[in-house]
């Protein structure tokens, strides 16, 4: 979150420094509490990925078949259930962004208070995306669904039909749309889908898959057809369901809700 923290600490002085840095030795052993639900993640993720593949691998059907979002829908009623909790979360960080951007220095309460809010809030958010991917993952093998069906539903339905940004919480300035490998994700499942459509000898629908992923990867970042004109073959059988489509999402959740989540060392990877 672009700014945050970069006026508080200014003139905070040594007897502040010290709190600070004694609240850091103190959080280490709430950190270990963490490895719990992230591992908890890093296992229902290797068992979902064995089951239905690798995000990565999944090719998008030719035709999107009803009960597959209403599977994608069921996800989602589980999910959504933490999405209170993300609130939280982002609003102590935006309180700290706004006690950065104030015009006068804030105070050694102030300060503080920022500081434990923040904290609180950073170790929330390292347990709740454990707790939240963990959700999801078992979620998605009681509907016989993997992470890329999941992703594909989503980024098509979410943010190309519906226009809703990936960026929309603490990473408020992430820019528009999808970059790096989540995009090269989405652009391979599209292209994917387009030889799905050849084979289903549909040939103009496979070449507006082709074209719009090709556009992506000239821009480097995006959402697929940001007009919100995605093809048919994909936006009239998900139509009848946009409302309970918008009724499950969470803006707070949103830069989380793709994630995978790996143990790399004595470190934890969710992207």
């Amino acid at each position: 979150m672009a700014g945050t923290g970069k006026k508080w600490l200014i003139g905070c002085g040594v007897g502040c420094g010290s709190l600070i840095l004694l609240s850091m030795l103190l959080s280490i052993g709430g950190a270990l509490l963490l490895t719990r639900p992230m591992n908890r993640a890093v296992e229902s993720q290797k068992e979902l990925a064995s089951r239905f593949g690798e995000r990565d691998t999944y090719t998008p059907p030719a035709t999107m078949d009803n009960s597959r979002i209403e599977a994608f829908l069921a996800v989602r009623r589980e999910v959504i259930g933490s999405c209170d909790e993300f609130r939280e979360i982002t609003d102590r960080f935006r309180a700290m962004d706004e006690l950065d951007q104030g015009g006068d220095q804030p105070s050694a309460g102030e300060v503080l208070g920022s500081l434990k809010g923040v904290m609180g809030a950073a170790f929330g958010m390292a347990g709740a995306m454990g707790d939240v991917t963990t959700v999801r993952n078992e979620a998605l093998a009681e509907n016989r669904m993997g992470l890329g069906e999941y992703t594909w539903i989503y980024v098509m339905s979410y943010n190309s039909m519906l226009g809703l940004s990936p960026n929309t919480g603490i990473d408020s300035n992430g820019g528009p749309g999808y970059r790096g490998h989540k995009l090269q994700t989405i652009i391979d499942l599209m292209e994917r889908h387009a030889d799905a459509l050849d084979r289903a000898d549909e040939p103009e629908l496979a070449k507006s898959w082709r074209e719009e992923a090709a556009s992506l990867r000239r821009q480097d970042q995006g959402i697929p057809f940001a007009d919100g004109r995605v093809p048919p073959d994909f936006s009239e059988p998900v139509a009848p369901y946009c409302r309970k489509l918008k009724k499950f999402y969470c803006a707070e959740m949103a830069e989380f809700d793709l994630n995978r989540v790996e143990k790399k060392g004595l470190s934890y990877h969710a992207h």
